[in-house]
């Protein structure tokens, strides 16, 4: 490896005399000091300090340029004299100086600034053709001037010129003719030295090293350590490191000598070079434990540990990490109060970082914070090692958050942690950069779930001050406006997570408040606003603290954000709804109705199922409010709004509930009508309703109670509809209903109704069906109707409906008159007794029919005869007698108690009329009385004992008038009857015997029965 040292130029013409000092005039008249501080250059000030170094260039530029015109006027003439000699040494001097001027005017041929001052200079700029013009000078004066007095400056500035403009070849042939021509000159270290540089950069090693060995042998040249600095060099080229140590061990000895003679240090000191360079040359020939010692020896009174660093630099490029450690810890124990410490530390930091070891990185950062304390507060190392401290902190702390982005390691995320806690608490960590570690920290915070701590330092990220503001005064806004967003936003996600499931005590709500305000005061409409209302509103609403919760959920629900996106966010929804829940906890039905209808009116165009949802609330919040009004007593305002709520609301499941109250408060407060109408009107508007059933029975039990049997009918009929399974029983009740109705309307549907229902049912279910037909049609009087069921129940041979017809039909025929009719058809009942089985009251009534008629034809017969047809006479009615006896006899026996009554009665009549009948016959006057006192003998005899037939049928009737427990009085008139008798009063009144009252069939009491038994 080849390393070009510190060049040699710079120093060349340290000892040659300049012409011109450009400022003598300015300080002649005394203006030195405000020139100086003129063009005295500003630190940061780039712009300015080009300006000033352009106007120090000019003014320098122009007492050359009155130098050279003076030697040029000079050199004419002095021509040919020994002064010619010395103007031409000048004037090559001054063409050297104003190379170095033009070569400021080529350097900044790119600088606006120069070009825009000087624009002909800069273009006309040529450091070579002045360096030129020297060496044309210079050469004159040497051929013309061989005795000159200076001529191996001569020489020597020649060579110098040459190597200005590359001409490398022309500069040796000059510094060997000096070293020739002019061995003892004080010019020859110098010469050496520069064939030197030149045979060194030709990679002559072996030629430039004894060169600068022969410096050597001046050891007062000023370029004495610069030779042997160089001849080390070399001996390293020539992989002789060993021996570049021991020589560069004499640059650093003489350096240290020349030290302590001087008092002061040189001017041509290289031992901060050689100590530097030696770095190099250990790395690679000794052993690395002995660093710390070896530059600790070599440096003596200076500080080693910067030269250590370089060499800790060399390991580090060539990745020996091991010897970078062995050294650094070396200086740790030698060199603790080094002023360079600190990049001792952070070199170790950095080599445990590149071998992966994070905690010992960590750990020596640690290290790296107690050494700056052990610093005086106020020293300049005490200030340099915090910010090394700051520097490193942050960087560490970066990378080792990179590593963790990575690996999402617990461990890498608490090293990086405790890097960052390093740097933060720092006093002097301000600014954005400072705003921005706080965040990645809280960041780490986050993922390491330290929720608060990641609040608390989210929420400080915004107290960083800047760098150049007030005391207690920050604006990150102006810096970094988003993270001062997202770190507020941090901050309240955090303390949310913080919280978790649990329940939010008072702290942390007023906390979350004020965080979340941070947020929305720098971003009102920014991404996490809406969340953060929200949040903040819904921790309300879990305390319970509904008042502050409403606000905030009303504002969020019913905020025109202007995008329809914004109105269908789901937290905005979520807003609306628990604004109406909160509504309806406080059970304000009113503002809940309203607030849900205005939410609709708003909802135009979005999802159905979100507007059904409104509909419900708001259906759900009326019928609520309806509820109130109820219980509050305002019941004729409470059955209104239920009414026009069920109207509006048809399609609703609350619709027959509002209908259903409506009428239950009808019922409650006594208008029974108005209830029963509301529940017969249920069935059309909400068939298929739960309540539709109970409420049509309420109706029909009230149309029942209050003798709207037509109503009720109608009302009973709608039940058969909805209850298939009962279809028959309620429309055989309703025909029930229709036939009590008392109106002529009502029976006519009920007998058409009972006719088409008995054509419906089987046989043996007919007749009960045709029976009430028959009744209703009695009742109507319509003839054909009746003749129509007879001839049904006839024709069907229904018993027995078929007899009792035919004794009704006789009957009637009996009571028209026509006897015959009446008698053939109780005869033929009479005849079905058999068939008739357990039923004795209609054959009983077709046989006292028959007895009645058989009865009149006994009356009918005369007993008024001639005295010769009196025996036929009386024998005739003894037959009629006879025959009615057995007819009532035979009826009495038939087993039905009434007609049993009434044939011991009227058989009781019968005899006694017989008696009275009897002892009524009376003979002509003209038939002796002997005959006659015979004839009236005879009659007593025949008389007297059917008399007593008479009085003992009658006890018999009123013996079964006794037992039957009739309540009509017969048996009481009978006994009056039988004790006039008794007395033998001489009327024979006629026994009358009431009628017993016909039954007929119970409608009324079987319907009533039916309901009340809870049949609906």
């Amino acid at each position: 490896m080849i390393k070009k040292p510190v060049s040699y130029q710079c120093i060349v013409f340290l000892s040659l005399s300049m012409v011109v000092a450009p400022l003598d005039s300015y300080a002649a008249r005394g203006v030195e000091k405000s020139i100086e501080e003129e063009l005295k250059l500003e630190a940061g000030d780039e712009t300015g300090n080009e300006v000033k170094a352009l106007k120090t260039e000019m003014l320098v530029m122009r007492s050359e340029k009155k130098a050279l015109d003076q030697l040029e006027k000079l050199k004419v003439r002095y021509k040919g004299t020994r002064m010619e000699a010395e103007i031409l040494f000048r004037l090559g001097e001054i063409h050297m100086r104003r190379a170095r001027t033009e070569r400021f005017f080529e350097v900044h041929r790119d600088s606006s600034q120069v070009v825009h001052f000087a624009p002909e200079l800069v273009k006309q700029a040529s450091e070579v053709a002045q360096v030129r013009k020297a060496v044309g000078i210079y050469l004159d004066l040497e051929a013309r001037f061989p005795r000159f007095r200076a001529r191996d400056v001569v020489v020597f500035n020649t060579a110098y010129a040459y190597q200005q403009v590359g001409d490398d070849k022309k500069a040796e042939e000059q510094f060997k003719k000096l070293l020739a021509q002019h061995p003892n000159s004080p010019l020859v270290p110098d010469s050496l030295l520069s064939l030197g540089e030149i045979h060194y950069s030709r990679r002559q090693f072996s030629t430039a090293l004894e060169l600068f060995l022969k410096i050597k042998e001046h050891p007062q040249a000023r370029v004495y350590p610069y030779g042997l600095y160089k001849a080390a060099w070399a001996k390293y080229n020539l992989q002789d490191e060993n021996g570049g140590i021991k020589l560069l061990e004499e640059v650093i000895a003489f350096g240290h000598e020349r030290a302590k003679t001087s008092g002061s240090v040189a001017k041509l000191d290289l031992r901060k070079e050689a100590l530097g360079d030696l770095a190099l040359f250990f790395s690679e020939t000794r052993k690395p434990e002995t660093a710390v010692e070896y530059f600790t020896a070599q440096a003596q009174d200076l500080d080693a540990v910067p030269y250590i660093l370089r060499l800790v630099d060399i390991y580090e490029r060539h990745s020996k990490y091991n010897e970078v450690d062995t050294v650094l810890r070396g200086v740790l124990a030698k060199s603790p109060k080094s002023s360079q410490i600190a990049q001792v530390h952070e070199k170790l930091i950095w080599n445990a970082d590149r071998q992966k070891r994070r905690d010992i990185a960590v750990n020596q950062l640690s290290e790296m914070d107690r050494a700056c304390a052990g610093f005086d507060k106020k020293s300049p190392s005490r200030f340099d090692c915090e910010a090394k401290v700051i520097e490193v902190s942050k960087k560490l702390g970066a990378k080792l958050h990179a590593y963790w982005k990575k690996d999402k390691s617990n461990e890498t995320a608490d090293f990086a942690l405790r890097a960052y806690e390093i740097y933060l608490g720092r006093s002097g960590v301000v600014g954005h950069e400072a705003a921005q570690v706080r965040y990645a920290f809280a960041d780490l915070m986050f993922s390491r779930s330290r929720f608060r701590e990641a609040s608390s330092n989210y929420a400080l990220v915004n107290a960083n001050p800047l760098p150049d503001a007030k005391k207690n005064s920050f604006d990150l806004m102006k810096t970094d406006p988003k993270l001062a967003v997202d770190a507020a936003y941090g901050s309240v996600v955090s303390l949310e997570k913080a919280v978790g499931d649990g329940k939010w005590n008072d702290e942390d709500e007023m906390n979350f408040g004020r965080l979340a305000e941070q947020y929305l005061s720098r971003a009102p409409q920014g991404a996490y606003a809406l969340d953060l209302r929200f949040k903040r509103a819904f921790i309300a609403y879990e305390k319970e603290k509904y008042d502050k919760a409403a606000v905030e959920f009303k504002a969020i629900g019913w905020a025109a954000y202007g995008t329809e996106a914004l109105a269908s966010n789901p937290k905005v929804l979520k807003a609306q709804d628990l604004y109406l829940d909160i509504l309806n906890i406080r059970k304000d039905f009113r503002a809940l109705k309203e607030a849900a209808q205005a939410l609709l009116a708003r909802s135009v165009g979005a999802p159905k199922a979100r507007e059904e949802q409104l509909g419900k609330i708001r259906r759900e919040a009326w019928f609520a409010e309806v509820g109130e009004i109820e219980q509050k007593g305002e019941n004729a305002k409470a059955v209104e709004m239920y009414k026009t709520f069920a109207v509006e609301n048809r399609g609703s499941d609350l619709a027959p509930r509002a209908w259903w109250n409506a009428s239950q408060i009808l019922f409650k407060v006594g208008d029974s009508a108005g209830g029963a109408g509301l529940c017969s009107e249920m069935s059309k508007m909400f068939p298929g309703s739960a309540n539709v059933k109970e409420c049509l029975s309420q109706a029909a039990r009230t149309f029942e109670a209050i003798a709207r049997l037509d109503l009720a009918a109608k009302v009973v009929l709608t039940l058969a509809e909805i209850e298939p399974e009962k279809r028959n029983q309620w429309r055989d009740t309703a025909t029930d209903f229709f036939a009590l109705s008392g109106t002529r309307d009502g029976k006519e549907r009920a007998l058409q109704m009972f006719l088409k229902t008995a054509d419906e049912k089987k046989t043996d279910a007919k007749l009960a069906v045709l029976e009430k037909a028959m009744q209703v049609a009695k009742e109507l009087k319509d003839q054909k109707s009746m003749t129509l069921i007879r001839g049904k129940i006839e024709s069907l041979g229904l018993e027995p409906a078929a007899s009792r017809f035919l004794v009704e039909e006789a009957e009637a025929a009996y009571d028209a008159g026509d006897f015959n009719k009446a008698f053939n058809l109780s005869k033929r009942v009479v005849g079905r007794e058999s068939q008739l089985g357990a039923t004795k009251e209609i054959a009983a009534r077709a046989r006292f029919l028959q007895a009645r008629i058989l009865d009149d034809e006994y009356r009918g017969q005369s007993v008024k005869a001639r005295v010769d047809r009196i025996g036929i006479v009386l024998a005739l009615k003894t037959e009629k007698l006879e025959k009615a006896q057995k007819a009532y006899q035979s009826a009495a026996k038939m087993g039905d108690n009434a007609v049993a009554i009434e044939s011991f009665a009227k058989l009781a009549d019968l005899y006694i009329d017989y008696s009275h009948t009897v002892k009524a016959m009376k003979l002509p006057a003209d038939v002796p009385a002997a005959d006659q006192q015979a004839f009236t003998k005879e009659i007593e005899t025949i008389a007297m004992p059917m008399e007593e037939k008479g009085i003992e049928a009658l006890s018999q009737a009123i013996d079964a008038a006794r037992k039957s427990a009739r309540l009509d009085g017969l048996a009481g008139r009978l006994q009056e009857k039988l004790d006039r008798l008794n007395m033998k009063a001489d009327l024979a009144p006629k026994v009358e015997v009431e009628a017993l009252p016909r039954l007929v069939p119970g409608f009324g009491s079987k319907v009533f029965g039916m309901l009340d038994g809870g049949n609906l």
